[in-house]
């Protein structure tokens, strides 16, 4: 935070009087809270559901072929157990019209019985026949998430305070339909993916914001890459974004003002690829013993965060910021998952293969140039 004007010392200040008065300030600072930090609060957000061609075994638990031990929400539970935080878990449960309602209230009552956040998570299709949220009227849209908040109550007697739609794809229509049931926080805004259900304002890339009431957390937007006008934007995933990457967009946002960071989880996160992803894993485990040891950083749930407001709505008035991580930290994610998709290939070797090819073509026009030299001088 930056000193009152009255502080700033005058550059014509001779260097040990500057220094003095440096130290003058700096006590006079903290004695007064000038230089103290404001919190900035993280969520680590776990969306809990099956692949279009899955199941809860294999992406909600991790069960997979030939591993002793599950790679699933049980163990991300025992991570965040070990550093002592809970998670916010945003249920699927519409998808019990396929895999059975046993199945999916056994996922949600060990997950509130662990004491972790359990909210609601919207693929409303196999029972409502609506591919996504922005696609229904707001009648219907409340009528998806009282379904959906029922579920929940029946099964853990958890009252929904969350939300947030499948593949992000909601509007300002489900905000209202959100404080029509009584769900008055929501986060599905997410700029970088589909956000154009929330193109216009008020809400914005990074920044908490109140709208009829509903408390709006955005997933936490940043730039990875950029050239003159063009920039590649990405939101904050444990897959997707290395734990360096993810460490400087926090310190970033905080070093801004801005209050909260929204991290995305999936269910299958650490083994999206039918094996264990022990990448993922050491990143979650990581980056939580980083946060947690930092007194500057809170690591809250969902419901925690809305409680924080709910008593002091001035907690989470702070400043909209995208952050950028830059060229290298995106080409050293790529080298560090080569083996893991096309993309990271070509990333990772394009300026070594952009050198070789310059280097060869030098080589080449420098051998052709000697033979005509050679040749000239016969």
């Amino acid at each position: 935070m930056p000193l009152p004007s009255i502080y700033y010392t005058p550059h014509s200040i001779r260097p040990r009087a500057r220094r003095w008065a440096g130290m003058c300030l700096l006590f006079v600072s903290i004695a007064t809270g000038c230089l103290q930090a404001e919190h900035i609060y993280v969520l680590f957000t776990v969306d809990v559901e099956s692949t279009s061609k899955g199941s809860p075994e294999r992406d909600i638990w991790g069960r997979l072929p030939g591993e002793p031990e599950e790679h699933g929400i049980g163990r991300m539970m025992d991570i965040f157990g070990r550093h002592g935080v809970k998670s916010t878990f945003f249920v699927n449960v519409y998808e019990a019209a396929v895999h059975g309602e046993e199945v999916m209230v056994t996922v949600c009552r060990s997950i509130h019985q662990r004491g972790h956040d359990i909210e609601l998570h919207t693929h409303p299709d196999p029972i409502f026949d609506v591919y996504a949220m922005k696609d229904a009227n707001t009648q219907k849209q409340e009528e998806i998430l009282r379904a959906g908040v029922e579920f929940i109550k029946r099964a853990t007697g958890q009252i929904v305070i969350a939300h947030r739609a499948g593949g992000y794809l909601a509007n300002y229509d489900t905000l209202v339909a959100c404080r029509q049931v009584g769900i008055m926080s929501e986060y599905s805004h997410n700029r970088g993916y589909h956000g154009e259900g929330f193109a216009a304002p008020p809400l914005t890339t990074n920044k908490a914001v109140v709208y009829d009431g509903v408390l709006c957390i955005p997933v936490t937007n940043y730039v990875q890459a950029g050239l003159s006008n063009w920039k590649s934007i990405r939101f904050l995933d444990i897959e997707a974004s290395s734990p360096q990457e993810i460490k400087e967009v926090v310190r970033q946002l905080q070093s801004h003002g801005v209050r909260t960071v929204v991290i995305m989880m999936h269910s299958f996160s650490f083994s999206r690829f039918g094996e264990p992803n022990e990448r993922v894993e050491r990143a979650l485990d990581d980056l939580l013993g980083e946060f947690v040891a930092d007194p500057d950083i809170r690591v809250v749930t969902a419901r925690q965060l809305y409680e924080i407001w709910r008593k002091n709505p001035e907690a989470l008035k702070g400043r909209d910021y995208l952050p950028t991580t830059g060229w290298w930290m995106t080409y050293c994610r790529a080298w560090q998952r080569l083996g893991e998709g096309w993309k990271n290939v070509v990333v990772a070797l394009t300026p070594p293969g952009g050198v070789v090819l310059v280097i060869g073509t030098g080589l080449i026009w420098r051998h052709r140039r000697r033979r005509r030299e050679l040749g000239a001088a016969a």
